[in-house]
């Protein structure tokens, strides 16, 4: 791909974005930060090609740490655009692989981010929650599951209805009511989250009610009781410091290891502005320059 190959997939690739829903800003800084890497290859070797294996993918991530000094959370950024393009390279037939598959993201200490469980961390309170010995086990197995794989926040979640939900058993989907700036989403279920939730709601009991989750009276679940709940199977699975906002900010981590998709993923969790999610899920980030300014960030 020489230098006006290179810039006519860019403008193709904006159009793409632009289709896709994506803010004007958020569309350029996509396209920025794959302008960074094509004059990065360029001024190492002097080719015109914007990339060529994974391996240069792999130098520019080094040079990113160790020439420019950048912390793990802004060369992670960079790294997800780069994810980003080439899935639409490939799907465009631009490229016969994808150069970024296996390109590893930099691990973020405790002290730089959010607190987010590890995989063993989340096993270890799924498990923790599935041995419980409660007649309301099922419920609160459950509702880990829900807020682990959806970033639901917990007002949220007390407020879903059985109406809220469709399951099947390769998926489903939940619709998720948000309150005063929050508005309404769909988030999609995978089969695992739509197995608890279908075990919970054959035993579910009590008063009818069109709350999804009941309290042991047969009322509406409190956002009290909801914290306290995974507050007490964190403490039996080994786990400190763990509340419901540690499920929501892991489920968020998540989704941005399996997607790269910074817009989609703050989409999901419900945030307007995509300045909140980088803080939910980059934190500590001093360079939001292939972002936007902070003032104006916006998911659309």
């Amino acid at each position: 791909m020489n230098e006006l190959e290179l810039q006519d997939t860019l403008v193709e690739y904006a159009d793409y974005l632009v289709e896709s829903g994506l803010s004007e800003l958020t569309v350029k800084n996509y396209v920025a930060d794959m302008r960074h890497l094509a004059s990065w290859v360029a001024g190492n070797d002097g080719s015109s090609v914007l990339i060529t294996s994974g391996d240069d993918i792999e130098a520019y991530r080094f040079d990113l740490v160790t020439a420019k000094a950048h912390p793990p959370a802004t060369v992670n950024r960079r790294l997800q655009a780069i994810r980003k393009f080439f899935r639409y390279a490939l799907e465009r037939g631009l490229v016969d692989a994808d150069p970024s598959l296996g390109i590893k993201l930099l691990p973020q200490s405790r002290s730089e981010g959010p607190r987010g469980l590890d995989h063993a961390e989340v096993a270890r309170l799924l498990g923790a929650a599935k041995d419980g010995t409660s007649r309301l086990a099922q419920r609160d197995y459950a509702i880990i599951q829900v807020m682990l794989k959806t970033g639901i926040r917990v007002g949220e979640l007390t407020r879903l209805g059985v109406a809220d939900i469709r399951l099947s058993e390769n998926g489903g989907l939940l619709l998720i009511r948000g309150e005063g700036k929050f508005g309404t989403r769909e988030v999609p279920l995978n089969s695992t989250v739509c197995q608890a939730i279908t075990a919970y709601l054959a035993e579910r009991s009590g008063p009818s009610s069109d709350h999804l989750f009941l309290s042991v009276q047969g009322g509406p679940l409190s956002v009290r009781s909801v914290q306290r709940l995974v507050g007490a199977y964190a403490e039996a699975a080994g786990l400190r410091d763990v509340s419901t906002y540690t499920l929501r900010q892991t489920c968020g981590q998540q989704l941005l290891r399996d997607t790269g998709d910074l817009p989609l993923v703050a989409r999901l969790l419900g945030h307007k502005r995509l300045e909140t999610a980088v803080k939910y899920i980059l934190p500590k980030e001093e360079d939001l320059t292939t972002v936007g300014e902070r003032s104006s960030l916006t998911v659309h």
